[in-house]
Order: C-alpha cells, then structure tokens, then sequence
C-alpha cells in the first residue's frame, strides 16, 4: 500500500512559524498631529481661559476731544473633562502554559493578547475622534419583534465597517441608551442589507433608536466617549462650557447644502480658509475626510492641471498637497489632506493644528500599581489585565477650523 500525505497525517507534525500576521487597521492618525498636553491637565480636567471678546475702548477722535470710554478684553473660561476608556484581558493559567513558545502556538497568550487590546482600544478611540460624542455608531431602522436588527437606509459604508462578529452593543435613544437591548453580541453583519444579527431575544426599533458600543452611550452630564470633530468643528451647540448663542465668536466655519450632496470645487476649500484666517487668524494646515472625497479632490485637481504631489507629515504620515487653494496672505503655509477611515463620509474637516491639543493624565498604560500588571482572578485558575487612558482632544479655537459637508464621495 503506498504512503500518502492521508495515510501520514497522524505522524507528522506541525511546524510554527514565530509570527502572527495581522490583518487589522488601528492606527491612530489624529492624534500623531497634536500636540500632546499633560501639564494644564488639573484634577480631571483641563481649564484654560480663552479671549473671546476685543476691547472696544478705541476711536479715533479730534483734538481735544473726549478719550474713548476705558474698555476690556472679555473672557470665557474653558473646562475640558477627560474621558476614561478602558479595555480588560483574561487569560486562563492552561492557555498561558500551553502558548508558552513558538513549538506550541503563533504567538505567546501574555504578549498577544496586551498588544491586540491596546490596538483595539486606538481603533475604537480613532473612532470617537471622528463622532458626534454621544456613542452613536448608528441610526437603527424599523425592526419588528427580530434577531436580525435593521439600520437606517442612510447607514453609510464607513458606519458599517465599525460593527464586527463579536461586538458588544447596546441599542436604545441617546437619553437612555439600554431602553431596548443591553449587552447583546452581534454575531452577523450585513453590509449590503445594513442589517445587524444580534444575540438574545428578539428586539423591536424605531427610527429613534441607535446602536451604541455597549456602555458607551450618552450626551452632556453622561457622555462618556471621547468628543468628537462633529462636536467640536461645529457652528452651533455649547463646546467646553462655553455657548456660540452668547459667544458669538465661538463657532466654526461649516459649509453644508442641505443634505443633498455636491461636487466638489476647489472654491469651497479656498472660501473656508480664507473665512477661517478672517475669524482666527489661523491657517488651516490640514483636511481630513473620507476616502471617497480625497480621490474626488485628486481627481478635480488633475482634470485643472495640477497634478497632486504629498507633503511629509509628523509621524511619517503623508498628504495630499492642498497648498495651492490657500492663496492669499497665508504665505508659504503647507496644507495637507489625508483620507480617515473612521472620517464620515462626504465630509472634510479643516483644522488649525495648532488650536487643537491632546489633554492627557495618562498614556496607553495597563494598572499596576499594585506592583502588577497580570492579578489573578478570584476563584478561577485565570489571570487579567486592564488597560487605560485618561485623555480628550480638544480645541482652545474653535472658530480656526472648517468643515465641508455634502461632498459627493
């Protein structure tokens, strides 16, 4: 009888490479552009005073006439409150043996799974850092007494992507984030139908619900997710206690049509740099969007002759040239532009890197202040971990920044 590969497989044996591959996106890109601020970071906040109002104690006047009224500068106080994200490992003491070299497995279980959470933790932060601060991830549909829950027609591609096999969610209204499933795991997306399959009983919904990482719902007193730029690059809503309706100047520029989306124009983008620099006196340097709306830009430029080149950002990272529509008195100011995963789509935001900043009280850090990292788990042959960061983005200008909405992507 002749030896086969069949007939031999029970005496061979497996041969492990020292690698795991990923497949996975988690960068981080917002935050590599930022400066990163722990020193005005007191107690558990940050608070900066920000100058929001001229002195109007000036004139012009004929000899000897009456002097201007003494006048002041107006002030607002901004407080910035760091939001808490966290993440937890637990490792049984049979895995932990059995993943303790390469002849046994890819990877070891310790280092394996303290890598994958701190990446996991950054690709769900990259994604507060592009939302609305209220934990919405998505608007639910109607669903009818139903496992399989049915996302609002307008669920967007990048919306989509968000959800994975395994997520743990809630679905309710921002006020009350639980009131129609807590805690469910999504076991099946459908991308193309916008529908999620959820586990435990069935569920019904309304187009007032949405879909929240599970714990992460809520606004104002209970928000507890990371501020969003739909938040903070916004002409309307209070941002840091103070309010655009009594601090007139405290808005930024936003370009929308509507809800019906447009081509877009090299115009749009010279008109909201040139209405930021005359509000702040700040130069945009850098547009973030979606993928769909860079190639639209790429492409405008080259049907106009101007072929993109890319410019060397902080981190390594490169962009998209925007240079040329900062014309005017912003002299040799470089503007780049990137494409974000987490960006929403037919949206651009235009910063002023310089007003924004990183309020960190920590790094990536995992507790241990007890001495360490891996503690047991009570009653079980198990060990966990808990990963933490204490930080917000914020802005101290809010008025130096741009956003263009409708975009054809």
């Amino acid at each position: 009888m002749t030896t086969t590969r069949t007939t031999a497989d029970a005496a061979l044996k497996e041969f492990y490479l020292p690698v795991c591959r990923k497949i996975l996106n988690s960068e981080v890109f917002l935050l590599t552009q930022v400066e990163q601020n722990s020193e005005d970071v007191e107690g558990r906040r940050a608070v900066l005073s920000i100058n929001t109002g001229r002195n109007h104690g000036i004139g012009a006047r004929a000899e000897m006439g009456t002097l201007p009224t003494a006048g002041q500068q107006s002030y607002s106080e901004e407080r910035v409150t760091l939001k808490y994200n966290y993440g937890r490992i637990e490792i049984s003491g049979p895995v932990m043996r059995s993943m303790g070299s390469d002849r046994g497995s890819f990877v070891r279980a310790v280092d394996s799974e303290t890598k994958g959470v701190v990446r996991d933790l950054k690709n769900d932060v990259n994604r507060q850092l592009y939302g609305t601060s209220d934990g919405v991830i998505a608007t639910c549909g109607v669903t009818s007494a139903a496992t399989t829950v049915v996302l609002a027609s307008t669920t967007t591609a990048t919306q989509m992507r968000q959800f994975e096999e395994g997520m743990i969610v809630d679905i309710g209204t921002v006020a009350s984030p639980t009131s129609v499933a807590t805690g469910r795991t999504i076991t099946t997306v459908n991308v193309s139908a916008k529908t999620l399959v959820i586990s435990g009983a069935a569920v019904t919904t309304a187009a007032t619900d949405f879909v929240f990482r599970t714990g992460s719902g809520g606004s104002g007193a209970n928000q507890v997710e990371m501020t969003g730029l739909q938040t903070q690059i916004n002409d309307s809503g209070a941002l840091w206690n103070i309010d655009p309706a009594t601090v007139a100047k405290w808005k930024s520029y936003v370009d929308e049509n509507s809800g019906t989306n447009r081509a877009v124009s090299e115009d749009m983008f010279i008109t909201a740099q040139q209405e930021v620099n005359i509000a702040s006196n700040e130069d945009i340097n850098l547009w973030i969007t979606s993928a769909g709306v860079h190639r639209n830009v790429a492409a405008l430029m080259t049907s106009l002759k101007r072929f993109p080149t890319t410019n060397e950002m902080k981190g390594g990272y490169t962009g998209l040239d925007m240079s040329s529509v900062g014309q005017g008195n912003s002299g040799s100011n470089t503007v780049s532009m990137v494409w974000e995963k987490d960006c929403p789509e037919n949206t651009a935001f235009g910063l002023a890197t310089n007003r924004i900043q990183h309020y960190r009280m920590s790094d990536w850090e995992f507790m241990d202040e007890d001495g360490a990292v891996l503690n047991r788990v009570p009653n079980v042959d198990a060990y966990e971990a808990t990963l933490f960061n204490y930080s917000e983005l914020a802005t101290d200008g809010r008025n130096a920044h741009a956003r263009i909405d409708d975009l054809t992507a």
